[in-house]
């Protein structure tokens, strides 16, 4: 990057200079694209400027939290739409055209598409760069916002490292065929399609869970992880009978099915068993993995797990009681489906007041800044981008243990993080990083006056939305 770190001096001399660095640093960042692919006008649909928002602005704040950040245009249409029926347009990404951007990422990332067969035949590299790439770029640029918000959170929740050995090949298939098809649809059928992952099987090592060696690791982490929380009331017996039950859920190894999921019966304990206090018969098979699900997914701490955790995600880090109670209720009226739940979190007054109470992890700030600026991107922005955000210390799908990435401001509120978002900004906003660009004259001209304040209040408005 071209920009010198930054240090104290640096620090008072930007401030010297004007404050517009700062509200930039302060507030939302990062596209990866891929190397030696052809360029991609990106910025095709993308605005930066026009009318800002006030502070206090509920629906500046439904933006913020339904999307990786406002642009300008974001929050005009939201005006005319009113706020649920922002909510409920994005709750229903079918109904969302985002076939442009489909076209886009299909001509430069092709491996997106490819089946598990045909993407071991290529270079690790490419497909974990590729993924990498799309990730960023759907939250760059996708008008489907909400439905990328959420597949952020259940990578996050369902988190396997991607440079796990052949997790680096699977995790594609798993992002498009479990994460992207059941991020709005019922919880129990999103659990299902992870447990029959190839990418959690391999991650979390079930795939080697035999009858002869059974293997406690995916159970414990189903119960403590995905579902019923660590405090779920679950014991060391449940422990052992769940990885029991799940003995034989593996992976092809060789011929026309390589890599796909594969029940083994020669592997499997099939004996009875007693799971949380229910009977499971013998010789059920794969029935016994199966009915786990069920039972996990219909838990009632599960359902207060799940809801906590969305509340985490898009209320405040220690959400009101009351709405974790609201959501966790929805949850379990309904069968766990997953859109309910969100709407009645986001529809709850316990969401409106939470105004400021989320701090923005690297991720996040990166593209929202980069929305916010309509900043453009070209494919040479890949490396430099990526670097920043290994810096700041949140590259997609690269969190080694299964806990996900924090979601917690004092996770990342410490003094070395903050000066990396302070480089960030710095970056940015000098156009320092190559391979993207900022037309800051535009904005600079969208201010009311050239003074020193005016500015520091244009840029503050249009990156932050408050004072």
């Amino acid at each position: 990057m071209a920009a010198d770190p930054l240090t104290r001096r640096r620090l008072l001399e930007a401030a010297g200079r004007g404050t517009a660095l700062a509200a930039l640093a302060a507030a939302p960042l990062a596209a990866l694209g891929t190397s030696g692919r052809p360029r991609i006008d990106w910025q095709a649909e993308a605005t930066g400027g026009g009318k800002v928002a006030t502070a206090g602005d509920p629906l500046l704040h439904l933006l913020g939290r339904i999307s990786f950040g406002p642009r300008s245009d974001d929050l005009e249409a939201a005006r005319e739409l009113g706020f649920e029926a922002v909510v409920e347009h994005q709750l229903h990404p079918e109904q969302i055209d985002d076939s442009a951007l489909s076209r886009q990422l299909a001509a430069a990332l092709p491996t997106l598409a490819m089946p598990i067969d045909e993407l071991l035949r290529n270079e690790k590299g490419q497909v974990v760069g590729e993924l990498k790439a799309a990730t960023v770029l759907r939250a760059l640029h996708s008008r489907r916002q909400l439905k990328e918000v959420m597949v952020e959170f259940w990578s996050n929740h369902f988190s396997v490292y991607h440079l796990d050995g052949p997790v680096a090949w699977f995790k594609t298939v798993e992002d498009r065929e479990v994460i992207r098809r059941h991020c709005f649809g019922k919880f129990r059928d999103l659990l299902m399609a992870s447990a029959k992952s190839p990418a959690m099987l391999i991650y979390l090592d079930n795939f080697v869970n035999t009858k002869a060696g059974a293997n406690e690791n995916y159970a414990r982490e189903l119960m403590e992880l995905h579902t019923l929380g660590v405090d779920g009331g679950f014991s060391q017996q449940d422990v052992e009978e769940v990885s029991l039950a799940f003995t034989g859920w593996t992976v092809w190894r060789g011929g026309p099915k390589r890599g796909q999921f594969r029940f083994r019966w020669r592997d499997h304990d099939n004996g009875a068993r007693t799971i949380l206090g229910q009977s499971l018969p013998a010789r059920l098979g794969i029935g016994h993995g199966e009915r786990v699900i069920d039972i996990l997914a219909a838990h009632p701490a599960t359902a207060r797990f799940i809801s906590f955790k969305l509340c985490r995600r898009l209320v405040a880090d220690e959400p009101p009681e009351a709405v974790v109670q609201a959501a966790a209720d929805t949850f379990l009226a309904t069968d766990g489906e997953i859109r309910e739940v969100v709407r009645t979190i986001l529809l709850s007054p316990e969401f409106a007041a939470s105004a400021g109470g989320k701090l923005k992890r690297p991720f996040e700030l990166l593209i929202a800044a980069l929305r916010a600026l309509g900043a453009e991107v070209s494919g040479a922005g890949a490396r430099p981008l990526g670097s920043l955000l290994k810096l700041m210390g949140q590259v997609p799908f690269d969190w080694h243990p299964p806990d996900g990435y924090p979601d917690v401001a004092v996770a990342w509120a410490n003094t070395n993080g903050l000066m990396n978002r302070w480089n960030l900004g710095l970056a940015l906003g000098s156009n320092a990083v190559p391979g993207v660009h900022t037309d800051l004259r535009a904005l600079v001209a969208q201010a009311p006056k050239l003074s020193a304040g005016a500015l520091s209040d244009h840029f503050i408005d249009l990156l932050i939305g408050a004072p």
